[in-house]
């Protein structure tokens, strides 16, 4: 009888926003040494149903995003990609959902202080922190667009119903998975 032991992947990074590369896009991701720089290297759009490039983002600068982490999830064997930690990609096409279940409202509160999650959705700020104006208020499930990020707080574009709304989330609220929604993280 043959044993064999995996490796494990570290697979979530806490301290780093994350976010996965959308499959409805069918452009390859090019990275970069820098901001601006010529390309050092294209990953393919993945073409299994159930494999999906998830990044861990350390930075974001005019458009670029750092890349921390990559993992091919949830194992779909290419996850030798580690040599691009401190490389760039530009904040396109790179989602976080938001979110649970059942239909989905975008709304704003009559209390803008009002602070964190409430039983009514989730808050979105002015600036990426608590004590900035609430934004927007978004109830059930939304797929956003990360356009930037500060520490661990995410910088979202949401389109709903011919609308766009853009805000910053909290780290704990940000869920990096095309397929399912995420617990909060305290």
């Amino acid at each position: 009888m043959n044993t064999f032991a995996q490796k494990r992947t570290k697979i979530f990074f806490e301290d780093f926003v994350e976010c996965f590369y959308s499959k409805k896009t069918t452009e390859s991701i090019s990275i970069h040494n820098s901001p601006n720089e010529n390309k050092i290297t294209e990953l393919s759009p993945l073409t299994e149903p159930h494999c999906w490039y998830k990044f861990a983002i350390s930075e974001s600068k005019k458009g670029w995003l750092k890349i921390e982490n990559i993992i091919v999830g949830p194992s779909c064997g290419k996850n030798d990609i580690g040599k691009y930690k401190g490389k760039w990609i530009k904040a396109k096409n790179l989602k976080i959902n938001i979110g649970h279940s059942g239909e989905t409202k975008v709304h704003c509160l009559k209390d803008k202080t009002d602070k964190g999650f409430a039983e009514s959705g989730y808050r979105f700020y002015s600036e990426p922190t608590t004590n900035s104006e609430i934004k927007f208020c978004i109830e059930g499930y939304v797929e956003s667009e990360l356009i930037d990020m500060k520490g661990t707080w995410a910088k979202l574009e949401i389109k709903h119903n011919g609308n766009l709304y853009i805000g910053w989330l909290p780290r704990k609220y940000q869920c990096a998975y095309p397929w399912t929604t995420c617990p909060v993280y305290d």
